[in-house]
């Protein structure tokens, strides 16, 4: 394991960070746009990194194209399939005909069977897979990579997944670096969810350690060496005061599935894990897909891994009863207020941090560093070489 210490080239780094990491997003990545089960064979329009795309199925296959007709213009979200058994899609205005499967047209119905035109437009195609009831998309020009490298093995495994899906407000380079007890101890202090949780105060000794754990591949991962908390504060009192109501004694510090034992981790292209939550022995992602300036699509994937009926009427009933409801909803509700109030800050007044960087923000410059150096394609020519290798450190 590595450990990743940007704070002596802060600011460097953010500079390239802004220079090098779009706003829009990073396109050569596999990206989750649906549920499987919203794609159907009418067309459904979804903007992905001020892209517009229409997806669809035909004969079972999912696919995806331009939501724009090459001759007009028009959104092709308002065509139909006027063969039903074929892969075309129809454009509403002049009746442009299209192969999803390789965007050619195939007629224009406007203008006869033995129309000139045919064979000589095109739409752009774009790739796509389904794996765990998600449909993901390759934005990229470039050829894409095989899908299962861009997703979590915790996820491929999973027995039980579960997904919600909504368009937040923001960007998506806030919320990836949300994550972190930075804040959570603070922000969702009241929740519901970490009322319950015996988890108060303030992380101690920080790190950010780029590495594998157990089975789910190579992350960047938050570590810490225990909370502090009942600390005093000089001329201020005593923080936090001692609470009431903790009827669950933590059971985040226990591994989670596949042997993941860090509570926090992230990586390309900005997918969060968390581990133990929403409910114990789960994984839980986060994906944040940029549509336009100001939103992005945000999903929220709970995995689970139960191995008999018991065991899975035992997690369903735990994630339905409490885990989704008070987790994935509640909770990170209160983290996309937060994310958004800085995206309205940085159009205000730039792109720069809006305060100072401090100690609980080392994970946050760690996780700038590694996009730079990880960034597919290679890493950003200006940024300087990783440092050594140490056996721990703390911000």
């Amino acid at each position: 394991m590595q450990v990743i210490d940007a704070r002596a080239d802060a600011a460097r780094i953010n500079e390239l960070f802004y220079q090098h990491i779009p706003e829009s997003g990073l396109r050569n990545y596999w990206h989750p746009v649906a549920l499987s089960r919203e794609i159907t064979e009418r067309p459904l329009a979804r903007t992905l990194m001020g892209d517009p795309v229409v997806l669809l199925r035909r004969q079972g296959v999912a696919y995806a194209v331009a939501n724009a007709c090459p001759h007009r213009g028009t959104q092709l979200s308002k065509g139909s399939c006027e063969f039903p058994g074929s892969r075309t899609l129809t454009c509403r205005y002049h009746g442009w005909t299209f192969d999803v499967a390789d965007g050619r047209l195939v007629a224009a119905l406007t203008d006869g069977p033995d129309s000139a035109i045919v064979g000589k437009a095109r739409v752009r195609t774009y790739a796509v897979a389904e794996r765990q009831g998600i449909v993901w998309i390759w934005l990229a020009d470039s050829a894409p990579v095989p899908v299962e490298q861009d997703i979590p093995r915790g996820l491929l495994e999973a027995s039980e997944v579960h997904t919600v899906r909504r368009v937040a407000a923001g960007n998506w380079r806030w919320h990836v670096e949300n994550p972190g007890l930075g804040h959570a101890t603070f922000l969702h202090r009241d929740s519901a969810y970490m009322r319950m949780v015996d988890m108060f105060g303030y992380a101690e000794g920080p790190s950010a350690v780029l590495g594998t754990e157990g089975e789910d591949g190579e992350w960047l991962l938050d570590k810490f060496a225990g909370m502090g908390n009942n600390r005093e504060y000089p001329g201020l009192g005593t923080w936090p005061p001692k609470r009431f109501g903790e009827v669950i004694k933590l059971t985040k510090f226990a591994d989670g599935p596949l042997g993941v034992n860090s509570i926090v981790s992230v990586r390309l292209p900005g997918i969060v894990r968390v581990s133990n939550f929403p409910i114990g022995g789960s994984l839980y992602y986060e994906w944040f897909v940029q549509t336009d300036a100001d939103h992005y699509l945000y999903f929220q994937v709970a995995c689970g891994y139960p191995k008999t009926l018991l065991q899975r009427a035992s997690w369903l009933a735990r994630f339905y009863g409490w885990g989704r409801w008070a987790g994935m909803v509640r909770f990170n509700a209160q983290d996309l207020s937060m994310t958004e109030d800085s995206h309205t800050y940085a159009k205000r007044h730039g792109s720069n941090d809006p305060a100072p960087l401090y100690r609980p923000d080392g994970f946050q410059l760690a996780w700038r560093k590694y996009a730079l150096e990880q960034l597919r394609g290679g890493k950003v020519p200006e940024l300087r070489p990783q440092p050594a290798i140490r056996e721990a450190t703390s911000y």
